[in-house]
């Protein structure tokens, strides 16, 4: 009878221990869709920020104040961080290329 008892419990802990690891896999799969979907989410953010000011700056005024400028590189950084790139490498080029203060003045 006690080896009977002991197959059970023994195959009862491996249940339970299978149950747990199928419970982890299953909440990181979640956490890793969560947090993709917080990437795409900071990423159109910053993409929107970064054109937006590239349509007021470069079209608009033709020139860029200093702290206008470093809220965009820092915008950029983290974008670049976050693996986009692409046209928004280029919008910064022009940004970076426009002077800082207005030269009408």
């Amino acid at each position: 009878m006690d080896d009977f008892v002991y197959k059970i419990l023994g195959q009862l802990v491996n249940a339970a221990a299978g149950g747990i690891i199928a419970y982890l896999i299953a909440m990181l799969r979640a956490k890793k869709k969560e947090n993709d979907a917080l990437k795409t989410g900071v990423q159109a953010l910053l993409r929107d920020r970064i054109i937006g000011a590239y349509n007021h700056y470069v079209d608009d005024k033709g020139w860029i104040p200093i702290y206008a400028k470093e809220s965009l590189d820092a915008c950029y950084k983290s974008y670049e961080a976050l693996g986009e790139n692409g046209v928004i490498d280029d919008l910064m080029r022009q940004l970076n290329q426009l002077p800082n203060h207005n030269p009408k003045h």
